[in-house]
């Protein structure tokens, strides 16, 4: 039993290596050269029914059953290609993150200093869709620190998945394009050279809890406490 249980246990390796290779050789295909391989491919079934099946096709059918599976599977190709496009355009547009689902209606608006466009522009950020406008963020009475990248940090850390504590660079640089593209201090550039370093400034304090007032409020304010 055990001699058969590694026979089996080394066909199972092999297939699995070559499928690794496969998967390998098929991610540096591009969507072009994919897509004329799926469809020579769907086309060995045809192929093989015409051949088993014992009838005798004319020309004419052959090509007519060709053409009407080449025409159903590019329709079908082009509807994937455009979802899984549509899709990668909305992650460039948002670097990659997604966010949490929030009820908009329950959003203290006073308290970001937020008007309808802010909102408005909120909702599709967390959408994953592109924004008309920069969310700004404001200095209001109510929240003395709202017009600095720290409390921006500890605002993001609250909407995206899995919050944005202890970055590596990649990441962080995904964040610093996300903010340059999606926010700003009413109306005002947020500068890209201070990024990094307030954002380390901002992660180390979180740890130590030095915002953990702000982090409640901000919750608070956005329904989720």
């Amino acid at each position: 039993m055990e001699k058969l249980g590694n026979i089996l246990a080394l066909w199972i390796h092999k297939q699995r290596t070559l499928s690794r290779k496969m998967e390998s050789k098929a991610r540096h295909l591009s969507l072009n050269g994919l897509s004329v391989l799926i469809i020579l491919i769907s086309f060995i079934p045809l192929t093989l029914l015409f051949f088993i099946s014992g009838k005798n096709y004319t020309w004419v059918q052959i090509s007519a059953y060709y053409t009407i599976q080449l025409l159903l599977l590019l329709i079908v190709l082009l509807f994937v290609i455009a979802w899984f496009k549509a899709k990668e355009m909305a992650n460039a547009d948002v670097e990659g993150f997604s966010f949490i689902e929030l009820s908009f209606k329950k959003i203290d608006k006073e308290y970001f200093g937020f008007d309808e466009s802010d909102i408005e522009n909120l909702e599709l950020l967390t959408n994953l869709l592109p924004s008309k406008n920069r969310i700004v963020i404001r200095e209001v009475p109510k929240n003395k620190q709202s017009g600095n990248l720290r409390f921006l940090f500890s605002f993001l850390d609250h909407i995206i998945e899995g919050g944005i504590q202890g970055m590596g660079k990649k990441s962080r640089d995904s964040l610093s394009r996300l903010v340059q593209k999606r926010f700003s201090f009413d109306g005002s550039e947020i500068n890209e050279n201070t990024f990094a370093s307030s954002y380390s400034k901002w992660s180390q304090k979180t740890k130590e809890g030095d915002y953990d007032d702000t982090r409640k409020a901000i919750a608070k304010a956005l329904g989720i406490s």
